[in-house]
């Protein structure tokens, strides 16, 4: 059975843009039935500073499983970060900028170590730079052009709804 790690930013958009708590209630009953059969949950998506507190309180009740501690998986961030640093297609705003990956707030890198080491598919609503190129390096990068160089499985949304056969 696959197992998923969700980008912080899909559960930005269930909870704050698409599937908002009170008019969707039959979603939040069936995810939460996913999320404990089929998604993995790092401390580092709860802590990013946009979290709701109502959403963190959520997760709380609701999820069975343990919160797993992403600093778990140093050795991985690392080479993600490694890669950033030493890849012609990012220049060093990709690591140093606010958004930078190499703060240790940012839960990007952390997700494609984690998923890395435990073989999840990644699940995000980022999409690839296809303007990646060594003569013009990104000031940023992007979980699904990282996972490819790293081999981690990484899918959308809606592929990740097709996948566990969501239906509401």
């Amino acid at each position: 059975m696959t197992k998923y790690l969700l980008d912080t930013n899909i559960y930005l958009d269930f909870y704050d843009r698409y599937y908002k708590f009170n008019y969707f209630p039959s979603f939040w009953l069936f995810f939460e039935d996913i999320i404990n059969k089929s998604v993995v949950i790092p401390k580092i998506v709860l802590n990013e500073q946009f979290q709701d507190e109502k959403f963190n309180n959520w997760i709380t009740e609701n999820y069975t499983n343990d919160i797993i501690n992403h600093k778990d998986f140093v050795i991985g961030w690392t080479e993600v970060l490694s890669y950033l640093q030493n890849s012609p297609f990012y220049n060093d705003k990709a690591l140093t900028s606010d958004k930078g990956w190499a703060h240790e707030r940012i839960a990007d890198p952390w997700l494609i170590a984690i998923a890395k080491d435990l073989n999840l598919t990644l699940v995000t609503s980022e999409t690839r730079n296809v303007n990646l190129n060594i003569s013009q390096p990104s000031k940023s990068a992007k979980i699904p052009d990282v996972c490819d160089k790293f081999e981690v499985a990484c899918i959308n949304i809606n592929t990740f709804f097709e996948e566990i056969n969501l239906e509401i």
